[in-house]
């Protein structure tokens, strides 16, 4: 039995490894799909959403309103 046991544990590895690989390539398909083009209902609860918190207005003569610059930071220079 022990024979046995050493024989095969590298396999074991291997197949957990390609499971966890598996499931990782799955999750990763899965939230590429959330990211697909709104649906109509969805957009225009969006739009209505930008309009209500005042991101888009009727006398702006551009669509939406520029967010705020940030200014960055300086950087720490090592010594």
């Amino acid at each position: 039995m022990k024979k046995t046991i050493s024989m095969y544990w590298p396999l074991a590895i291997v197949v957990l490894l390609a499971a966890a690989t598996y499931f990782h390539v799955w999750r990763d398909a899965a939230s590429r799909a959330s990211q697909a083009p709104l649906a109509a209902d969805q957009l225009t609860a969006e739009l209505a959403r930008a309009v209500s918190y005042g991101m888009i207005d009727d006398t702006s003569p551009l669509p939406a309103k520029p967010m705020r610059v940030a200014t960055p930071v300086p950087l720490a220079e090592a010594s």
